[in-house]
């Protein structure tokens, strides 16, 4: 989610007194208001005054991680990496900050030509968020053809079937039913179709980059196969002359939402009984009142669960596709589309649901008191083949149903329509919140699967903290245990410093709240990583979750209510009422997250339904997050793998991204947080990131499209095959690429 950005600059001032009688002060902050700041950066470089940062700082830093990885190596003596990085040996304070030094003194470009941040206005910093667009470019991707694959692996394409034993005693002894298999597109069971078969190659291309930031080992994630565009989206419609002998689909024809359905009918018994019904794709025209709060979850607590120790009834899940009016879908969205109902829903046979979830912007449409005009826009804004999972809805909805918060701009309150989504369908204990822009080269069901299989394994003690962290495995290592542990040391020593307090059950606002989650079943200090360990998680998000108080993110204070009344006030004047503060803001607890493609339950979404039918929230990407930490709910992020188009050192990459203010566990949270408006700039090459450039240029080369970047203008079938090329098409291992935006997708 793109939100508005606000420029907010300070200075590191040190000061100039010192107590005799107690210890030196550290910086102290001098905050500048807008147009003092907008001055300072009109002024000529020489007139600029500069930020300082001591080897002091640096000092608590290495001081800290070093500690953390000594501990982390005794704890986990018996394995083969510790959690100390591995380009660099370790340094002193003073020589990290002759380290940054040298790597910060590298060839400006002469001029910004409109390149914000500009690169002069950081020649004399201690840091410069341009730094990584000098870093050798990373061309692994481009040798990635099939053909440099061994001879064995590129003759040995396998079906891609990354699914439970559905037939096994152990899955029979955990779960009720029996599981039947569904029809896909062509008619044909998918259990005996070849055709409606992803296949990938057994192995990566030689030196295929390691990802940046987390990794497929730390979530579970197959890190031993690839996969080309023709495998890929072959059995969903992709060029089917090339693949092999396939029968021709009718696309425009295919009912997804009566597969999906047909599908559950057969494992029906699998499921609890609210969970079978099928759900409502239209809204009950003829009731105006807003959701029922009680109905729906009276429901499902009249229906007992089966004795503990014996098989359970499997939880399902919805995937909400957002789109909205006006969209233009590509057909490389729908063969995404129809990849995801594939192999999240039909090959489950049930366990997930996927559904087009598309936001008319027209507010004077009455979707949801007229037939004729709900019919009208959905004929309208979706495709004929996407009609049967498509749901819609409108801000004027949302709004009835949340009269009090004030403002229901979907910009801000994205998940107000998924939390409306959630009380009319109480079939799913989850709801994953996906974008249309979102490519997952691999499975989306093994994706999905593992990172819950992730989050539910992560014990709840310090998992706030962890949360905040980005796992860089070449300054690291390879091994996410020994990472978490490092982790675990660095907060422990920390707070038993007095610098932090880690967060152990819910953090209500007010006292008057009455949080959701469960109490903690001891007291911190004696668990032993144990509470939360096989707890499936209310929230995952697949970016870090941090506290953004101490932060110059531009979206800090939108905030609504929890002070009753105070609130953001967006006007022609001012849209995003940038100036917005009040003094409990300072304190009011809460986390922020970048992009909302994230798993939430249903506690968690009914935890933010209540909230705000009271009239309070927070603005997206800090609404699932900060609910979960005031009612107790678990909340993960997991670290799937993310790339990046330049080659980064791994001790640079830490200090970057991981930037604490000296704070040990303060990870992107203090005054030099990665999220800051200018700093935010260093993830622009990333895999995954909302205004990241590199997934735009991977999926088209990976498509066989051209595409332009640092390196030139390439891509292409005459690419793949000529002498600079990757040697047949790329072949990519399973990651995730956001954003592919529409105009990404034209063959241009």
């Amino acid at each position: 989610m793109e939100g508005p950005q606000r420029c907010a600059f300070h200075l590191l001032l040190q000061s100039a007194e010192q107590d005799s009688s107690q210890e030196q002060h550290g910086p102290v902050e001098e905050i500048l208001t807008l147009e003092e700041a907008a001055n300072l950066y009109t002024a000529s470089s020489s007139e600029r005054p500069l930020v300082a940062v001591t080897s002091t700082h640096w000092e608590v830093v290495t001081k800290t991680v070093e500690q953390a990885a000594q501990e982390s190596t005794s704890a986990a003596a018996s394995t083969t990496s510790t959690a100390t990085e591995s380009d660099a040996p370790q340094q002193t304070g003073v020589q990290l900050d002759e380290y940054l030094k040298d790597l910060l003194n590298w060839q400006r470009p002469l001029a910004s030509d409109g390149h914000w941040p500009r690169y002069e206005d950081y020649a004399d910093r201690d840091y410069d968020p341009n730094r990584w667009e000098a870093f050798k470019l990373e061309d692994g991707y481009y040798k990635s053809g099939t053909k440099r694959l061994p001879s064995d692996e590129a003759d040995a394409l396998k079906i891609d079937s990354p699914y439970p034993d559905y037939r096994s005693e152990q899955w029979k002894r955990r779960w009720k039913g029996d599981f039947v298999p569904c029809e896909g597109p062509r008619g044909i069971e998918l259990t005996d179709s070849i055709e409606d078969s992803v296949r990938v190659y057994p192995g990566v291309p030689p030196n295929f980059p390691k990802p940046l930031v987390g990794s497929s080992a730390a979530i579970g994630l197959a890190d031993n196969i690839c996969v080309d565009r023709l495998q890929r989206y072959g059995p969903y419609g992709y060029n089917p002359l090339l693949r092999f002998p396939i029968s021709i689909v009718d696309w425009d024809n295919v009912d997804w939402g009566e597969l999906q359905n047909k599908c559950l009918g057969r494992n029906k018994e699998r499921f609890a009984p609210h969970a079978r019904v099928r759900p409502a794709m239209k809204p009950d025209f003829a009731n105006q009142d807003p959701v029922d709060e009680t109905l729906h979850e009276e429901i499902r607590r009249e229906e007992p669960d089966p004795p503990e120790g014996e098989p359970q009834y499997e939880p399902r899940t919805a995937v909400l596709i957002r789109t909205w009016e006006g969209y233009d879908y590509s057909q490389n969205d729908v063969l995404a589309i129809r990849a995801m109902v594939s192999e999240l829903a039909l090959r489950t046979g049930g366990t997930y649901q996927v559904f087009l979830f598309v936001n008319i912007k027209d507010r004077g449409m009455p979707i949801h008191t007229s037939p004729a005009a709900y019919d009208h826009m959905l004929a309208k804004t979706v495709p004929r083949e996407l009609r049967s999972i498509a749901v819609l809805w409108n801000e004027d909805m949302v709004q009835r149903m949340y009269p009090l918060v004030g403002d229901w701009q979907v910009y801000w309150h994205q998940y107000m329509p998924v939390q409306w989504f959630a009380e009319t369908h109480p079939q799913f204990d989850y709801v994953w919140n996906w974008e249309v822009d979102v490519r997952s080269i691999g499975n989306h069901f093994h994706l999905l699967d593992r990172l819950g299989d992730f989050a539910a394994k992560q014990p709840r003690k310090y998992l706030w903290e962890r949360n905040a962290r980005f796992f860089i495995p070449s300054h690291h290592g390879d091994d996410f245990s020994a990472f978490a542990k490092a982790s675990n040391a660095i907060i422990a020593e920390s707070a038993a410093a007095g610098n932090i307090t880690p967060v152990w059950g819910p953090q209500p606002f007010s006292p008057l709240t009455t949080p959701l989650g469960p109490t903690p079943p001891t007291a911190e200090s004696a668990d032993d990583f144990t509470w939360g360990v096989g707890e499936e998680a209310d929230f995952i998000t697949l970016l870090p979750m941090w506290d953004p108080i101490h932060t110059f993110w531009t979206m800090k204070n939108k905030v609504w209510n929890f002070s009753p009344g105070i609130a953001p006030s967006f006007t022609a004047e001012h849209p995003t009422d940038d100036g917005f503060y009040h003094p409990y803001l300072d304190t009011m607890p809460r986390r922020g997250f970048i992009n909302t493609v994230t798993r939430l339950s249903r506690r968690l979404l009914r935890a933010m339904h209540a909230e705000n039918r009271a009239g309070r929230t927070t603005q997206a990407e800090m609404w699932p997050s900060t609910a979960a930490l005031h009612h107790g709910l678990k909340a993960v992020y997991a670290p799937h793998p993310v790339y990046s188009g330049h080659t980064w050192p791994g001790r640079y990459a830490d200090l970057v991204f991981n930037a604490d203010g000296g704070i040990g566990g303060r990870w992107g949270q203090e005054r030099d947080s990665i999220y800051n408006q200018d700093r935010e700039v260093n993830f622009r090459d990333w895999s995954w990131y909302y205004h990241a450039g590199f997934p735009r240029v991977l999926y088209r080369r990976w498509m066989g499209w051209r595409a332009r970047d640092a390196a030139g203008e390439f891509g292409g079938t005459e690419w793949e095959e000529g002498e600079r090329g990757p040697g047949g098409r790329m072949c990519l291992p399973p990651m995730l690429l956001h954003p592919v935006k529409r105009g990404d997708l034209e063959l241009v």
